[in-house]
Formats: C-alpha cells, structure tokens, sequence
C-alpha cells in the first residue's frame, strides 16, 4: 500500500474513530443535563429521571457524614424526595423535601430549599461511587459547607 493510501485512509477513518472512542468513554452521557418530571398522564404518578437516586444495584439512599455534617437522603415517593441534615456541631437539623434535579448525567445534583431561613441544600454524587455524597448549604448566596460525606449506613435519621 502505497503512502498516499495510508494517508487517506487514516484521514478519513478519525471522525469516525474519535466519534466512537467518546460513545464508548461516555463523554457523550456526561453532557446530557438530567430532567426529571412527574408523568400523571395515565392517571398515577410516575417520575421520569435521568438522574435517578436509586438504579441497578447503584443507590444513595442513606445516611452520610463527615466530623461536621450528618445527612440522610431518600425518596419517600416518586418525585418527592426528603433531605434530613444535621449539624454535628450544634445538634441543629432540617428536614426538607423537594424535587429540584439538576447537574449532569455524570454528577447529578438534588436541590433544597429552606425559605424560611433563605438556605439552598445542594446534594451532588457520581455513580461510580455509591458511598460518597458532596453536601453544600448555602445562606444568601454565601458558603455554609461545601464538603464530601461518605456513607455511614443504609438506614435513615430522621425518616422512616
């Protein structure tokens, strides 16, 4: 095969080469925002989530903490969420719910609101590792916490 062949063989093969190395590497996963809804066209409540908390033998739900922080996160019913968080260095705790998915496909992000105290709860995780969380809490849009949780036990505070 003669050099000029190489050559335009190579060339016009990349794009197709590149396009599949980013579908098998997921890249292409990590670029799709999560939407999550609640369907009630067929007359029960089914939540359609890219971003789901629970899939396969993946699942956050839980309790999680670090030496400041202990929270329990967990899905009462579809599209209705409930955040229990505890200050460990004041005892002080909030339980809150909501349906707030945002983030990626990647790192996925559940959102809280304490209106009564101005304060945004903002769960993140990756599904490749099911026993870390990262919680920030943010008051008048100032940083409270912005720190990694790992994961205590499967059993709840504040719940069920």
């Amino acid at each position: 095969m003669n050099l000029r062949r190489i050559i335009l063989v190579t060339v016009c093969s990349l794009p197709f080469s590149l396009s599949l190395s980013f579908a098998v590497g997921g890249i292409s996963r990590a670029d799709q925002p999560c939407q999550a809804y609640l369907d009630t066209s067929r007359g029960i409540d089914d939540e359609k989530n890219n971003c789901p908390i629970t899939v396969g033998n993946f699942s956050i739900r839980g309790t999680f903490s670090s030496s400041n922080w202990q929270a329990s996160f967990w899905a009462y019913e579809p599209a209705y969420y409930i955040l229990h968080v505890k200050n460990k260095q004041n005892g002080n705790t909030v339980n809150l719910t909501g349906f707030n998915v945002t983030g990626t496909t990647s790192r996925p992000q559940y959102r809280f609101t304490d209106s009564e105290r101005n304060v945004n709860y903002i769960i993140t995780f990756r599904y490749s590792d099911p026993n870390t969380i990262r919680l920030e809490i943010y008051q008048n849009n100032r940083a409270i916490a912005n720190e990694l949780l790992v994961r205590e036990s499967d059993k709840l505070i504040g719940g069920p």
